[in-house]
């Protein structure tokens, strides 16, 4: 029989008042239920897309959400679904046990503060068998609760799954709803005696039941004393397990992650009131076994996602096949502040969890000196950048020195620029740096210093499967980009280090488009990118690892360490040191380079390894000295005192000697405290390791910035001379300079690339705006994007074929295009303009004709753009612009509906920006800056070519070409700027679109007269092409060579003055 229980002093007894501060305290704790909920349904019609999606019935309209967040929500999910899976298949074997001995027992899964979760559902869906006998219990405030009742009441869908309901009048308090395997209790936790009451009530005798207790982030914003009574209470009810998900702080309230958790928390007002008490997984184990269980394990979300009880290795890598991913250090900071508790009652021997921040007291703390200098503002704010240092003139002296942050990602978007610091005793005399023939934004690339050859920029990627392949030499004398030898195959998150004073840099492992790459590439200034034989250890294929260099060598012999990385989803264990031979490749023999397994030396061992196998890291080597500076590890979280390590190394072994700390070398306020994660750190000749950027998002609460530079000395790193004091050295944000590249030269060919290679098609970026001026922003920039998480109104949930023949009317006349082929071309015509009803049209479309409707004014054809409010007036409430695209509408030309089968739309380009809203079904487009007109056979005069870019691509004819593509889904918008020429195919057998074309220039440049598409040439360009005709016309009575030699010359002026 279980034992009464005591009601918490802060709550509630049934039926008693709340005063109205409770009251809407509550409330706010309730509505942490409505964001959570969206993101189980992002995770659940991605993730989940072969089950019901029992989601939708609470969240009507789908929201996706960021990678991060679908990717944590899922995490958290399995984590709950494989404990309470084991749990019913340990009952339903126990079940079938007790009915061969003539007793029974029942299972009952309680899910504490379940909010609009839809666990039973999911349960009884995934494992009907072990379901057998089993009552689902939801538990939560009786306001929510009377709100799931009215939606499971009113969704066949729900209420379908149980059988046996009972009438409300059958009901006895506090139970809300009751059926055969589901219940709803609704009651305060805090008041557990009507807890109790409603579950006997629900199940009968309660010492007859097996029981586990779910509290999924719920108890968490109860007073503590409370939460602990509800653990204590259920650790009484029958024959129990509980699993708790919660927050901690395992390196306390000044962590970057967990001051951002615990302060959305606090502007929310739902503190959780836990997580001071119990910070670490330690603490939760100590705090269940106080509680009364005595089988307790505690994982953090971290260590369950490389745990095979919850996910196998196969399972982690088939998520990346349905959303790309590489927000890893952002999911391991998120994962590391939720712990996953599995506790059950019982003689069962309690295995102490293994701590989520391992002792490592056994090697020195130094505290070194350290400056901090805040930048103003939001000025600087980049992460997964990479950084460069400059010398004016060449100079060694410490006092003049400057820092370029390169490219990497902003608060929405890839940046096309770069940062630049100088120290505060410095006045930068050089010339400007060049923002021509530059290269395009990315991030996750690499800068490597190569002397006086330059500093090369590697790789990097646009999004998780645009990794890119060119490459570019900063020459820091003149301050200017050039294009050099790109890589055999594009790589981001690779790991790249000089070799000396040689000019030659060692690449390593990487990402591509979909595997990890592991091989090892030189570079050589002439050569290009040569590939390397492996001897050895062969390292396993990873990316975001530590390459070091430990200097120079006079036998072309070269050797450093290589660490980490990811593998297979998990943070590798691999600690190897290497050995490159480049003397053989002035023999035109492959360089070799030889990997062997490291010894950590001392009383920590492999214990250590942990510590300095990292992603996403940053390491510098000089001699035998090893510095790692943040990133993160497997399993465990660094702490503050281990972010930064030193190491000593002699051939294959590693001695780790000193933890470092930097202390502000001020009087003072302290320095804010750094996160080492997305950041990029030059070293200084005289040891002084200079950090910029840096930052992560913290999962859904917000983003945390690094807010300024931070610098300090490592007298092992560098020369013992004589140095300034840091303290009185100030690093300054100077400006920021715009990188767009200009003109971007051919590539230069390695021996494994050959004219003609297929133009490799980069993905259009992706971003979610905040504000109208985002999008400014981005229509001044020029370049395509894709705008995710759009309102575009009730018409994409609601336009269907069927829909819009009821509102537009079936016997509406309409022109619409029939194609013989797949592909329409605008010049040959090779399709016929047909006048039907607007049903006959939708029918031909739901059959698989080629047709193709591009609506046209419905009064004027001939005269007026089309509107889709005045042509389409019964739709025209189903679609709007969200507010932050209002610049579109304040400057719109027309709008546009499009409605087609199977056919392609023809290349051609638009005078006047767009935005093209997906409305049904999917669309590809491939599109192409307009310095790609010259490869694609536009005629003088004409908008529209007759190349079938989808069938051609390949074609050598277009290896010149820059294509961008696009796949637009429901709800997403792509910004077309003009004069980017594209084609567009369907994905879906069925596409519905709105594209709606605005002005971004002032009148004056667009042709006077008549334009209903809104492709007519700007004014300047008609004008042209009549001076051209007269300068042409000048020429005729000259003979025929000398005609052709001077308006060739006329054009390379034309083509010069075009390019800059």
């Amino acid at each position: 029989m279980a034992r009464k229980p005591k009601v918490n002093p802060q709550g509630e007894g049934t039926g008693s008042v709340k005063s109205a501060q409770a009251k809407a305290q509550d409330d706010q704790v309730m509505s942490t239920n409505s964001s959570s909920i969206v993101s189980k349904r992002s995770v659940e019609r991605l993730y989940h897309a072969g089950e019901p999606p029992f989601f939708r019935h609470f969240v009507p309209k789908f929201q996706r959400r960021a990678p991060l967040i679908n990717r944590g929500y899922w995490l958290r999910l399995r984590a709950i679904d494989v404990l309470v899976r084991d749990f019913l298949r340990a009952v339903s074997q126990q079940r079938r046990r007790s009915l061969e001995n003539g007793t029974r027992k029942r299972g009952v899964v309680v899910n504490l503060g379940c909010g609009s979760d839809v666990l039973p559902w999911q349960c009884l869906t995934r494992y009907p068998e072990e379901c057998g006998g089993v009552k689902f219990v939801d538990v939560d405030f009786p306001d929510l609760i009377a709100k799931k009742r009215q939606t499971v009441l009113g969704t066949p869908e729900l209420v379908g799954a149980f059988t046996g309901v009972k009438e409300a009048s059958a009901l006895v308090a506090p139970i809300v709803f009751e059926s055969e395997q589901y219940v709803q209790i609704g009651c305060d936790l805090r008041d557990l005696d009507t807890l109790q009451k409603g579950l006997a009530a629900a199940v009968g005798d309660l010492s007859e039941c097996d029981f586990i207790f779910v509290a999924e982030v719920s108890i968490t914003y109860m007073e503590r004393e409370g939460a602990d009574e509800v653990i204590r209470w259920a650790s009484t009810v029958g024959n129990a397990e509980f699993v708790l998900l919660e927050q901690i702080l395992p390196d306390g309230k000044d962590h970057p992650f967990a001051s951002t958790m615990l302060t959305h928390f606090d502007k929310l007002n739902t503190q959780l009131k836990s997580v001071s008490s119990y910070p670490t997984v330690t603490d939760q184990y100590a705090r269940f076994l106080s509680g009364g269980w005595y089988s307790v394990k505690v994982w953090t979300l971290w260590q369950a996602w490389a745990d095979e009880t919850f996910l196998s290795r196969s399972e982690r890598l088939q998520l990346d096949d349905i959303e790309e991913f590489d927000e890893w250090e952002e999911f391991a900071l998120f994962a590391s502040h939720y712990c996953i508790v599995h506790a059950k009652v019982g003689s069962a021997s309690a295995a102490a969890p293994t701590p989520s921040l391992p002792a490592t007291t056994e090697f020195l703390t130094e505290f070194v000196e350290m400056q901090f200098n805040e930048c103003p503002g939001a000025k600087a704010q980049r992460r997964f950048a990479a950084a460069m240092r400059l010398s004016p003139g060449g100079s060694h002296d410490e006092t003049q020195q400057s820092v370029l942050h390169v490219l990497g990602l902003g608060s929405k978007t890839r940046l096309p620029s770069c940062d630049i610091f100088r120290l505060g005793t410095s006045e930068d005399k050089e010339r400007p740096i060049s923002g021509a023939g530059s290269p395009a934004a990315r991030m996750c690339h690499s800068l490597t210093d190569l002397g006086g050859n330059g500093v090369l920029l590697v790789g990097g990627r646009g999004r998780p499967s645009d990794p890119l392949k060119d490459c570019w030499m900063f020459d820091k004398s003149t301050r200017t980009w050039k294009q050099t030898h790109d890589l055999p195959t594009p790589l981001y998150r690779h790991s790249v280090t000089a070799l000396g004073n040689s000019g030659l840099a060692l690449l390593v492992g990487g990402r591509g488009a979909a595997l990890a790459f592991g091989g090892c590439l030189l570079y050589h200034p002439e050569a290009g990118w040569v590939d390397c034989d492996i001897v050895g250890e062969k390292p396993a294929a990873v990316y975001g690892a530590v390459l070091s260099c430990s200097g120079e060598s006079t036998t072309g012999v070269f050797n450093g360490v290589y660490a980490g990385g990811l593998e297979n989803g998990v943070v590798s264990n691999q600690l190897l040191s290497w050995e490159a031979n480049i003397s053989s490749i002035k023999a035109s023999q492959k360089p070799t380079v030889k990997f062997s397994r490291m010894t950590i030396v001392g009383n920590l061992g492999k214990d250590a390894s942990w510590l300095l196998t990292r992603f996403g890291a940053t390491g510098f080597q000089y001699g035998n000295v090893f510095m790692l500076l943040g990133g993160v590890t497997r399993d465990h979280l660094l702490s503050h005192r281990d972010e930064v390590v030193l190491c000593s190394v002699s051939g294959s072994e590693l001695t780790i000697t000193h933890r470092l700390i930097g202390q502000s070398s001020r009087e003072g306020k302290p320095a804010p405290r750094a996160l080492f994660v997305g950041h990029s750190a030059v070293l200084a000749p005289n040891g002084s390791v200079v950090m910029v950027g840096g930052g992560a998002t913290c999962f859904s609460m917000g983003t945390f910035w690094n807010k300024g530079v931070y610098a300090f000395h490592v007298p092992a790193l560098g020369s013992h001379e004589k140095r300034t004091s840091l303290s009185s050295l100030q690093w300054v944000y100077e400006k920021t300079i715009d990188i767009l590249p200009v003109k971007r030269s051919d590539p230069v060919p390695t021996k494994h690339q050959h004219h003609g290679e297929p133009a490799q098609i980069t993905t259009i970026p992706r971003i979610k705006l905040g504000a109208a001026d985002d999008f400014l922003r981005i229509v001044r920039e020029g370049r395509p994007v894709v705008l995710e998480g759009s309102d575009l109104g009730r018409c994409v949930s609601t336009w269907t074929l069927e829909y819009l023949v009821d509102k537009v009317g079936p016997d509406r006349k309409v022109v619409i295009h029939e194609a013989a082929t797949k592909a329409m071309d605008f010049t040959t015509k090779n399709f016929r303009y047909v006048t039907t009803e607007f049903s006959d049209f939708a029918r031909k479309v739901e059959q698989g004709e080629k047709v193709y409707l591009r609506a046209l004014s419905h009064e004027k054809p001939s005269e007026k753009p089309a509107m889709l409010a005045e042509d389409f007036p019964a739709l025209a409430a189903d679609f709007r612009l969200p507010l932050e695209l209002s610049p579109v509408d304040e400057n719109i030309f027309s709008s546009v509906l499009r409605l087609s089968g199977p056919v392609n739309m023809w290349l051609h380009y638009d005078v006047m920006a767009n935005v093209y809203c997906q409305i049904g079904g999917s669309k590809r487009l491939l599109l192409f800056p307009p310095s790609d007109v010259e490869h694609l056979s536009f005629a003088p005069g004409a908008s529209s070519s007759s190349i079938d870019v989808f069938s051609s691509l390949a074609s050598p004819e277009l290896a010149l070409t820059h294509p961008q593509e696009a796949v637009l889904s429901p709800g997403e918008v792509l910004f077309l700027p003009p004069l980017w020429l594209h084609t567009a195919t369907p994905t879906s057998d069925k596409s519905i679109a709105v594209n709606v074309f605005f002005k971004d220039l002032d009148n004056g440049h667009y042709a006077a007269g008549r334009d209903v598409y809104g492709n007519r040439d700007l004014a300047a360009y008609e004008k042209g092409r009549q001076d051209i005709a007269r300068i042409a016309n000048a020429f005729k009575k000259l003979p025929a060579e000398a005609r052709e030699f001077y308006l060739l010359r006329l054009a390379d002026e034309l083509r010069e003055k075009a390019r800059g």
